[in-house]
């Protein structure tokens, strides 16, 4: 992690950085020229990482001030001035995958308005995405990362599991899938990133709350799933892929190999070393590293 840290902040973090400002034009400063690959979700949850163990460490404190600090983001540029969003919880994941995808070139791309349709009576209603908006509708990053935390909601995540417009989608709870970068949506109106998943399969966790401040903490109990009507639990950034031409496309989620829009809400499924168990039992143990077999 270290050695990654110090690569990164070589690579962006020097004369790079000096030329990108956050104040500059969008047209100047952020050319997309990469694609929402695999190797991109793991440098993006590397990002994650150093920022999350920066809030555990209380090294910062509010999300713009993780930013705007030179000795915790791997990926810092400088601002003719401060940041002054209010990073509540919706918003974080949406801003950490802004900034980075700024930094690295990478498009962004998100739901900006959305409807709701009722499913039952006296049911929590779905939201329809309706439209979305570019990194380039921006006239600067600053701009767009100001506009993310007056637009988003945390009712946003509130899609059918099963739509293909929504920017995230729900995840097989797996330790290939649930990663730094993830999502968890507790419908109760909570919304928290995974910032690391321990070797025991215990998630670590952080999150923005109305103050403006940000926290770490663990998955528990405390937060709740929902069904899959609300699609609570934990979801992945459907990826932007860059095509020939700069065309953009984002993929159906019955093609992305870690999606399970039922996995997470069949109880059946919830056994570990042979026992059912509830929910959180059930993740840290699909989540737990398992020794190798001998013989191999």
């Amino acid at each position: 992690m270290r050695a990654w840290v110090f690569g990164l902040a070589l690579a962006w973090g020097g004369s790079a950085a000096r030329a990108q400002v956050m104040d500059d034009p969008t047209a100047s400063v952020w050319s997309v020229t990469r694609s929402w690959d695999a190797a991109a979700e793991a440098e993006f949850g590397r990002f994650v990482t150093t920022l999350g163990r920066a809030v555990a460490a209380h090294r910062c404190t509010t999300l713009r001030g993780c930013l705007q600090s030179r000795s915790v983001n791997p990926l810092w540029a400088p601002s003719r001035r401060p940041l002054r969003f209010r990073g509540d919880c919706a918003d974080v994941p949406y801003i950490l995958r802004a900034y980075f995808a700024w930094r690295t070139h990478r498009p962004f791309v998100f739901t900006s308005r959305v409807r709701t349709r009722s499913v039952a009576p006296h049911a929590p209603p779905h939201v329809e995405p309706m439209s979305t908006l570019r990194w380039d509708d921006y006239a600067s990053p600053r701009a767009l990362f100001n506009d993310v935390a007056s637009v988003v909601r945390s009712w946003f995540f509130r899609s059918d599991a099963a739509t293909d417009r929504s920017d995230f989608y729900p995840v097989a709870i797996d330790r290939r899938w649930v990663r730094p970068g993830t999502v968890f949506y507790d419908p109760d109106g909570h919304v928290l990133v995974v910032y690391e998943v321990l070797p025991s399969g215990e998630v670590l966790m952080v999150d923005g709350h109305p103050d403006s401040s940000f926290t770490a903490r663990r998955f528990s109990e405390t937060l709740t799933l929902g069904t899959a009507r609300t699609n609570g639990g934990f979801q992945n950034f459907r990826p932007i892929l860059l095509g020939p031409g700069g065309r953009l496309s984002r993929p159906a989620s019955r093609a992305l190999p870690d999606y399970d829009p039922l996995g997470q809400y069949d109880a059946a499924r919830r056994v570990v070393d042979g026992h059912a168990v509830g929910y959180h039992a059930w993740v840290r143990g699909r989540l737990r590293e398992r020794p190798p077999r001998a013989g191999r």
